[in-house]
């Protein structure tokens, strides 16, 4: 059943081609009457007029998606998307902080959000690296150029249902290749070095404009560069947004990255020494 709900979106992964509906981008929201972490779909959100950006509020229709069994998966009326107002990132990201780091979307390792998926399906949720071990670009097989090239064909064929025929200049381009992190956590349970892709639309944004201003290897550069800029623990407080695919659901990838600066302390006052009063010196 279709139900009005307001969202605020925290993350965007790259498009992807859909047979079904063209071009899809996986879309994460915070659900405002609950609080919990969700992801809505279909979105063909370079083509619809009511285009919404990171920490905007949204209000639309959906309904929960009973065809996948992953808890947070609902599907949604893109047509009913009104773009509200935008969570600033002032006094410290403290209401983003507020609003994404409950109790319930936070796990304390990679490990315990595998657990939670095994016992209930859960498919999303944050946790707090310790240490940043490498940060890389995987150059894509020419078996994974060929399914996506396959995965077009199949969606153009949808395409005159979604949107503008005519919309030619926004053909999604093909990214040869794929960002990867690997991190430990900050659980003392947790021995694991993981390995995990990244991705957040807007490192792809990147990649393409810097390819476009210096080629592949100032591309790879500038992306490194953002994500350990973003992930630098003497500045950062931050997060990773992890979740799954329906079909791989014990495989967990970054799907967002959180990264509110460090919250800062005022510096103690300088004791002004023993009180001194009039005529008692």
């Amino acid at each position: 059943m279709w139900t009005k709900k307001r969202l605020l979106i925290w993350g965007t992964t790259y498009p992807e081609f859909s047979k079904t509906y063209y071009e899809t981008v996986c879309t994460g929201a915070l659900d405002g009457e609950t609080g919990k972490l969700i992801r809505v779909y279909p979105i063909t959100l370079r083509y619809i007029q009511e285009r919404f950006k990171l920490y905007h509020w949204i209000d639309c229709e959906v309904e929960r998606n009973t065809s996948d069994f992953r808890p947070e998966s609902f599907k949604i009326r893109q047509d009913t998307i009104k773009v509200g107002e935008k969570v600033e990132p002032k006094d410290g990201w403290a209401e983003r902080r507020r609003l994404l780091l409950r109790d319930a979307n936070v796990f304390k390792s990679v490990e315990a959000l595998q657990a939670a998926e095994a016992r209930d399906h859960t498919s999303l949720g944050l946790i707090k690296p310790k240490e940043i071990r490498r940060i890389y670009a995987k150059k894509k097989t020419d078996a994974e150029r060929k399914e996506w090239d396959e995965q077009r064909e199949l969606a153009l064929k949808q395409r005159e249902f979604f949107v503008d025929p005519d919309a030619k200049t926004k053909d999604l381009k093909f990214m040869p290749v794929q960002y990867r992190i690997c991190f430990t956590c900050d659980d003392a349970t947790c021995t694991t070095e993981h390995d995990f892709s990244i991705l957040d639309w807007g490192l792809y944004v990147l990649s393409r404009k810097e390819f476009a201003r210096g080629g592949a290897a100032l591309a790879e550069k500038q992306v490194i560069a953002k994500v350990k800029e973003v992930t630098d623990p003497g500045k950062k407080d931050f997060y990773f947004f992890l979740g799954n695919t329906k079909g791989h659901c014990e495989k967990f990838m970054v799907v967002g990255l959180f990264y509110p600066p460090l919250p800062t302390t005022k510096p103690a006052k300088k004791d002004a020494g023993p009180l001194k009063l009039p005529g008692f010196d």
